[in-house]
């Protein structure tokens, strides 16, 4: 990772500043992003073997339905109300066994998984695939809808999964 590691200064000064001021203002005082700081409050908040669906999906970098669907095929959660929490161990077990469901590529914090030769394996052939839609795509994927084409020709089409069809045109109407 590129961010340096945060010191026992560092963490005592976000300990007394996160109670004072809003999330943008620590980040600003302590010269680190406002996902870096957000990560490290939800660590020293939670319980050390524990994180919340939403740090998760900021660490993986992918959408909370994602994780979502991963209780469906397996992964253990735990509800602590308001809450929905897992343990660092079953995370580490999910991913292992499903390493399809995942791109190495994507993840903005390895601490978790970096001890492990399978992850360092797969972060060897991993690549950033695309994210973001653009207004020419978003453009794109209208005119083929209205043409006629299925959701698993336009994802052929336009290099992208089926799901990210799907989902971009239903959340659009």
């Amino acid at each position: 990772m590129g961010a340096p590691a945060w010191t026992a200064k560092e963490i005592s000064a976000l300990e007394e500043m996160t109670a004072k001021y809003p999330l943008p203002t620590v980040a600003r005082k302590l010269n680190r992003s406002v996902s870096a700081v957000f990560l490290k409050q939800q660590r020293l908040r939670q319980n050390s073997d524990m994180i919340t669906r939403n740090t998760l999906s900021k660490i993986l970098g992918i959408e909370n339905r994602t994780i979502k669907s991963w209780e469906e095929k397996g992964l253990k959660s735990i509800k602590k109300k308001p809450y929905i929490m897992y343990r660092h161990q079953d995370i580490i077990c999910y991913m292992k066994e499903h390493l399809e469901d995942w791109n190495a590529a994507r993840i903005t914090d390895d601490s978790l998984f970096m001890r492990f030769d399978w992850y360092q394996e797969k972060k060897k052939h991993d690549v950033v695939t695309k994210y973001n839609w653009t207004e020419r795509e978003e453009s794109k994927l209208k005119f083929l809808r209205h043409e006629g084409y299925t959701i698993r020709e336009i994802a052929e089409k336009m290099n992208r999964s089926e799901s990210s069809i799907k989902y971009k045109l239903y959340r659009r109407n």
